[in-house]
């Protein structure tokens, strides 16, 4: 329960940091939000029945797949955002097979647990730019092939650390220099930018720039152009894809505005497949609701996926949207599940023991 009201109290400071922050900061509501998901009217009738909704978007990047989710939550923004900050629980599940959440200023220790499968260990023996079996920064690449001696017995617990060291200073680079120290994969013979990439699928449609341009702004100029009511955090985690695990880094953008919230999630270094994905999550409290909570609930997500180009790109890329619709809505409906569940004691009345003004300060200086 303490944590449950730690939450609640970082969620107010969030709302009282927005009523102080921008003026000109755009207000979207419920056309805006049924306009984002791009859902038929027979649609919308389903989610408000409780039966969550998806749809497989159009692209015109062979490597790019995208889709929208839809669901109708009884549970309002401020529990939502406090359960997505607990992101090692939120995430929960079997395809998760390791996470953890960066703690600030961040160090050695948040990326204790971080691995690559055996493979994977074994493969880097062999990396070299532009021939690699698993996606890495440059700086690590070449600092394996320079300085490891691979006759060690040892051999993959040393390369593992050489990696942790070189993630670590990639994710504190990021943070002083954002999306210009974004890394370059070469693990194939064509570079891909990761800055380039991030950008193209940050501009998809749907995205921000109609919704919420202030926050599209801030995430293209991430970190230059602060904006009130945003916090952040980080995490990498080892998800199962049914080929291979994919061992990740993500960056969680939070924008809070009162009773809605958009979050990005934007992947900054992936082992496999990806040559960027990003997460868009609009939260909006259900204005027929008043009596009860409720809160409408989109995800967006584009993602380019290396093995959707090349020969039999176009037999995979149909094989993986054929799968994204159903995939989508039955994630959906078990977070509706985990959140109606873990919202169930989440407290209703927030002490305010320090006072808006104080909650807003400790909480500008925590983020």
């Amino acid at each position: 329960m303490r944590s449950q009201v730690r939450d609640a109290i970082v969620v107010v400071a969030l709302l009282a940091v927005v009523a102080t922050g921008r003026a000109n900061a755009q207000t979207w509501d419920f056309d805006d939000l049924r306009a984002f998901s791009g859902l038929r009217a027979d649609q919308w009738k389903a989610v408000d029945g409780g039966d969550p909704q998806a749809r497989v978007l159009e692209t015109q990047e062979k490597r790019e797949v995208a889709v929208v989710g839809v669901a109708h939550v009884r549970v309002n923004t401020p529990c939502f955002i406090a359960q997505l900050q607990d992101i090692e629980n939120f995430k929960k599940n079997p395809a998760v097979l390791r996470i953890r959440k960066f703690v600030r200023p961040v160090d050695s220790r948040d990326l204790e647990g971080f691995s690559l499968e055996t493979d994977d260990l074994t493969a880097l023996r062999n990396c070299r730019i532009g021939d690699c079996n698993v996606k890495l920064p440059i700086a690590a690449v070449e600092r394996l092939a320079r300085d490891m001696d691979w006759s060690r017995p040892d051999y993959a617990n040393a390369s593992l650390s050489v990696l942790r060291e070189e993630l670590l200073a990639y994710v504190k680079t990021y943070l002083d220099r954002g999306n210009a120290s974004l890394i370059e994969y070469r693990d194939k013979n064509k570079p891909v930018r990761l800055a380039d990439e991030f950008r193209a699928v940050l501009d998809a449609r749907p995205g921000l720039s109609g919704l919420v341009p202030e926050f599209h702004d801030y995430l293209a100029q991430y970190p230059s152009e602060p904006l009130p009511g945003v916090s952040e955090f980080f995490y990498w985690s080892t998800e199962s894809f049914g080929l291979k695990p994919v061992a990740s880094i993500t960056h969680v953008s939070i924008y809070v505005q009162p009773g809605r919230a958009v979050v990005a999630s934007k992947q900054i270094y992936a082992s496999h497949y990806f040559d960027a994905s990003l997460g868009l999550t609009a939260a909006l409290d259900d204005p027929g609701k008043a009596s009860a909570p409720g809160m409408y609930l989109v995800y967006v997500n584009h993602s380019r996926i290396d093995f959707l180009s090349g020969f039999f790109g176009g037999l995979r890329r149909a094989l993986a949207r054929g799968r994204l619709r159903d995939g989508m809505r039955k994630n959906l409906t078990e977070t509706v599940r985990k959140l109606e569940s873990s919202c169930a004691e989440y407290p209703k009345d927030i002490p305010d023991v320090l006072g808006f003004d104080q909650l807003s300060l400790d909480f500008a200086e925590r983020f």
